[in-house]
């Protein structure tokens, strides 16, 4: 059983693992709040809740608060909630749902359509599982005349192939907004939109072209601290910079629950 707590402005799921709400993401359109909510799965880590809260991602934060599931992928967010006693049962990893969402579709042969960072892995991912379409978009930047190509180029793939689940992994906020730009075109279409989730690099987990934390890390909660220490000079900013700014929407988080 699951339910959801209220953190960051985002129900987060609290669930023991992925198991006990897998069947209900796999068969997705039979929820009864299918119909009101944005058909997005988003694995919010604390560096993208703490982006989210920037003026600039305002917008982006009010869309995918209303995403049908969303998990609470960072071990921080995870503490904070037992902290102020709104208890998250455990941290639940868009890494460790992509093969229980991928099996579980080779299973029904449903049809998958995935957005990856190059050819090289859409290669992989056919090759374990015949029964998808993927495209490697080239490098753009949003709100630009690439971006507009790009989304028209994917939604034709889309609704060519015409798959039950898109999963996005080309990385926050450029895979959100796409698939949010698809949403949209579909619904202005009037046809019935696949569950877009958003995982990241987690198709490259899968087939191994990037490696995670030893499990140690990962059952602790410091995969952030393995990225840090093999590429410090990338990742010093997004983790050292990153506490700072994580430490103020606690603290702005605990006004809320506290002083309302």
């Amino acid at each position: 059983m699951y339910y959801t707590v209220q953190l960051f402005d985002f129900n987060f799921i609290s669930a023991p693992n992925h198991a006990e709400f897998i069947d209900d993401m796999i068969d997705y359109r039979h929820l009864p709040d299918y119909k009101s909510k944005l058909p997005f799965v988003i694995t919010p880590n604390a560096d993208q809740i703490v982006n989210l809260d920037k003026p600039e991602h305002q917008a982006l934060k009010e869309r995918l608060s209303q995403s049908l599931f969303i998990l609470p992928d960072g071990q921080p967010i995870v503490w904070f909630s037992k902290l102020i006693r709104k208890p998250l049962k455990a941290r639940l990893t868009g890494s460790d749902l992509f093969p229980l969402v991928w099996q579980h579709a080779k299973q029904k042969q449903r049809k998958i359509f995935v957005l990856v960072s190059d050819e090289t892995l859409g290669t992989k991912l056919k090759q374990d599982y015949d029964n998808i379409s993927y495209y490697a978009p080239p490098v753009f930047k949003l709100n630009t005349p690439e971006f507009d190509d790009i989304c028209q180029n994917l939604l034709e793939k889309i609704q060519d192939f015409q798959p039950e689940y898109v999963i996005l992994g080309i990385g926050f906020p450029k895979q959100e907004w796409l698939g949010l730009s698809i949403y949209q075109s579909l619904k202005e279409k009037q046809i019935e939109p696949p569950l877009f989730l958003c995982l990241g690099a987690s198709a490259e987990f899968y087939v191994g072209t990037k490696k995670r934390a030893p499990l140690i890390f990962q059952k602790i909660g410091l995969e952030w601290f393995h990225r840090l220490w093999l590429e410090p000079k990338r990742m010093w900013r997004r983790y050292i910079l990153g506490a700072f700014s994580l430490l103020r929407l606690y603290l702005k988080e605990l006004k809320k629950v506290f002083f309302k």
